[in-house]
């Protein structure tokens, strides 16, 4: 049996996780900056995921992207990084002799990287061509198309990629800028799993702690807030309209968050849900369709996704407000609530089996929850819910005065309009 994970908090401000699992040979590591594209300024977009890229170009101890290259492929596991709205992370997974060499690799990217001028005008035309692959997505776009809308006015708007034309000026003196008042002691959270000896991984981490600034520059943006709208956007070069449709919802620590969780499950969670069942199986309208949650520190959002031929766009929405009617109005059946809570501790016990699993959920719980819980604790949570707690959540969200609505591909005639919001 594994012990509790050990959570410990430096002077200057820097979290650090760790949960040895004797059964594993590998580890993984995750270096975790608490800032992304919604901590950036107006004249900052994307630059968080700019700067992703850019310290793979050479740091100190790697000068060209070759040898840094050279290095991760000499480690012989995997070496990644992404961006998100509200975090940076860059992480890799190795076996357990391989822990001194990704510590310091991962240690040289959040510290020392060199931000060669030819290097990073070469990795912006990549950027460049990332972001233009976006557009080519649909299901991308519509989910940025989305963003912009619900969230119009704050930060959490900003695609995460950034904007063409911004990010056409971004150079060293900008990475710079944004390295120096973002990646900083209080901003660093590091989290570890697998065949770890807590003392000597600690004194891992201590070159690559001392390296990093202290105190705060760079402060979190304001509250967002949502707010209702219908974006239809015609594309003549695609064959199938793709929405996505958000209610409000509440952020990472609120106390109904495994009653939303469930309530998305009964939604469109499954082959089984209700939406699959309704649109997909019994009506034919669509091939994929399905709901998530986005939660954020401050706000969040039930989503609802799919895409239909146009010609079937308006009765795959109003059939849709109809599903969320009946729920909200009768709440869920309770072999429904049992499926979905089956399908939750599921994903919880899935989550657990791996090295790399269990550091995601480390930092997960840390950044987002502030705590960590066992999985007994999230079991229990998930099993608590109630048929009436899933129906208060339901009769509080699923309201179609705060829906946000995009929807790509739309031909004449076929534009979503409010009337096709009620049910």
């Amino acid at each position: 049996m594994s012990a509790p994970p050990l959570r410990t908090l430096t002077p200057e401000g820097t979290e650090i996780l760790i949960e040895q699992l004797p059964h594993v040979r590998s580890c993984a590591v995750g270096f975790w900056v608490r800032r992304g594209s919604r901590h950036e300024g107006s004249a900052e977009e994307g630059l968080a995921h700019f700067l992703e890229h850019t310290v793979f170009k050479g740091t100190e101890a790697y000068p060209t992207p070759d040898e840094l290259a050279e290095a991760t492929d000499r480690l012989g596991g995997h070496v990644d990084a992404f961006t998100g709205k509200e975090v940076a992370c860059f992480y890799g997974k190795v076996l357990a002799d391989q822990l001194p060499e990704l510590v310091h690799l991962l240690g040289e990217l959040v510290t020392a990287p060199r931000f060669d001028t030819e290097e990073l005008v070469r990795e912006r035309g990549v950027i460049l061509e990332e972001i233009a692959q976006s557009e080519d997505q649909p299901d991308d776009w519509v989910s940025e198309l989305f963003y912009g809308g619900f969230w119009e006015g704050t930060p959490l708007a900003h695609p995460i990629l950034g904007r063409r034309d911004q990010v056409s000026g971004y150079g060293a003196i900008e990475a710079r800028a944004f390295f120096d008042h973002t990646y900083r002691a209080p901003n660093l959270v590091v989290a570890a799993a697998g065949a770890i000896d807590p003392g000597p991984f600690l004194e891992l981490l201590q070159p690559v702690l001392a390296r990093l600034p202290k105190g705060t520059a760079h402060a979190p943006g304001a509250l967002a807030r949502t707010q209702p709208f219908i974006l239809n956007t015609p594309r003549k070069d695609l064959q199938q309209a793709n929405l996505v449709m958000g209610f409000p919802a509440p952020d990472h620590r609120s106390p109904d968050r495994a009653a939303v969780h469930l309530l998305s499950h009964v939604l469109g969670g499954g082959m089984a849900s209700r939406l699959f069942m309704e649109l997909r199986e019994r009506r034919g309208l669509c091939y994929q369709v399905g709901s998530y949650l986005s939660p954020y520190a401050d706000t969040g959002a039930l989503q609802i996704s799919a895409s239909c031929a146009p010609a079937q766009l308006r009765e795959l929405v109003q059939r849709t407000m109809v599903e969320c009617a009946r729920i909200r109005d009768k709440g869920v059946a309770s072999d429904e609530l049992v499926r979905a809570k089956l399908q939750a501790r599921t994903g919880l016990v899935f989550s657990q089996e791996s090295s790399s699993s269990r550091m995601f959920s480390l930092a997960h719980q840390t950044l987002h929850h502030g705590e960590l819980r066992s999985l007994d604790q999230q079991m229990a949570e998930i099993e608590a819910v109630t048929p009436g707690d899933v129906l208060r959540v339901a009769q509080e969200l699923l309201d179609p005065a705060q829906l946000g609505l995009s929807v790509l591909g739309t031909r004449r005639g076929c534009d979503i309009r409010p009337q096709d919001l009620v049910a």
